[in-house]
């Protein structure tokens, strides 16, 4: 790539790869650059919306601005974020919905168009697990001292997949704090009547353990 980039993503449009200012050709295997005003503020995040052929940003300000990808404009959507930019991460796109990872374990989404963020309905019981902290007894390397620590869990990622559902991972410290788990989860999601959008746990799962050290000699 020509250019340093922070919080962007990449989407496939016509068998290019679009990330903001530039386009790559895998078959010319090259980067190209594409025209973009200069910017008041950083980018906060960005994601390509495949179905309407755009690149979508909101600045650091939640000033939202696209790119028409199949007419190379540039405008900005008079749109500004329904809420504080930084309480929100990892926007990835199912059809014509921006989804993204919000505060005490919520998944939220909201109309581009509109960029009223809400939450998907019918996860309560994930949020539970996910979001709040617990106390878990340790010891010190000579197993003699016990100290209590105070464990928080969130979402620490959260993305899309080719089936069309949203997939979160967390960490969680079960048993001994010096134990790590990563855990996994595939949400389908369906929209019902009233402008909602309800999810349903199709999986969850630890995939990745992290053994605590040994404290022999």
């Amino acid at each position: 790539m020509k250019m340093a980039h922070f919080s962007a993503s990449a989407g496939l449009v016509d068998g290019k790869i679009y990330v903001l200012g530039e386009v790559f050709d895998p078959k010319t295997q090259t980067w190209v650059n594409f025209v973009t005003p200069k910017m008041s503020h950083n980018i906060h995040q960005s994601v390509v919306i495949e179905e309407k052929k755009v690149y979508y940003a909101v600045d650091e300000e939640a000033q939202s601005f696209y790119f028409l990808l199949s007419e190379g404009i540039f405008q900005t959507s008079g749109k500004k974020d329904s809420s504080t930019p930084k309480n929100r991460n990892n926007w990835c796109t199912i059809g014509k919905l921006l989804y993204c990872r919000g505060t005490r374990g919520r998944i939220l989404w909201c109309e581009p168009d509109e960029l009223i963020w809400k939450e998907v309905k019918g996860l309560e019981e994930l949020q539970l697990s996910l979001c709040g902290s617990r106390m878990l007894c340790s010891l010190d390397p000579n197993w003699q001292n016990r100290e209590l620590t105070n464990v928080k869990y969130d979402i620490c990622r959260l993305c899309s997949n080719s089936a069309g559902n949203v997939v979160i991972f967390w960490t969680a410290h079960l048993g001994d704090p010096e134990s790590l788990e990563l855990w996994s989860a595939e949400v389908s999601l369906e929209r019902r009547e009233g402008c909602k959008i309800r999810g349903k746990i199709e999986w969850s799962s630890a995939i990745y353990k992290l053994d605590p050290l040994s404290h022999s000699a």
